[in-house]
């Protein structure tokens, strides 16, 4: 498998991102219930790989989004953390398929917080962005997962 990229984003979705994250500043508690209740309507397999109170999950999707999103123009900056989260999300036993459930779930709780805000191109952009976390956290999940060299 080869190295992932940087997201394929253009200035106008970098910006559409940046502007949706910030317009969700006082919405992220209530997007972050959408989502996981639509992530759990979605696959009811997932609930029981959630071991903290999901307020404290949301709190750390909520940071994740936003380091990500400030991180658009450097993304190798944060692609070791998104691939060694990738290699953690592994041994809690999330498959790849899950990712396009969370992709999702996610894009949905995003359209529901920001309604009008969100639209095509919004989710356009979030899509892309969100299909290259993937990329990295699965690639992570993969090296974490490999046998040692020699064995």
């Amino acid at each position: 498998m080869s190295p992932p990229t940087q997201p394929a984003l253009t200035a106008q979705q970098a910006r559409l991102i940046r502007e949706s994250i910030e317009a969700l500043d006082d919405l992220a508690g209530p997007m972050t219930v959408l989502f996981y209740g639509r992530l759990f309507e979605l696959d009811p397999s997932l609930r029981p790989l959630f071991h903290i109170d999901i307020r404290e999950q949301a709190n750390k999707l909520i940071a994740m989004l936003q380091t990500v999103v400030d991180s658009l123009d450097h993304f190798d900056q944060v692609r070791p953390q998104l691939a060694e989260l990738g290699a953690r999300h592994a041994t809690y036993h999330v498959r790849p398929e899950h990712y396009r459930t969370l992709r999702d779930a996610l894009l949905w709780a995003l359209s529901r917080a920001l309604d009008m805000q969100f639209d095509r191109e919004t989710r356009a952009a979030w899509t892309v962005l969100l299909d290259a976390i993937s990329e990295t956290m699965l690639a992570g999940a993969q090296q974490g997962s490999a046998p040692p060299p020699g064995c």
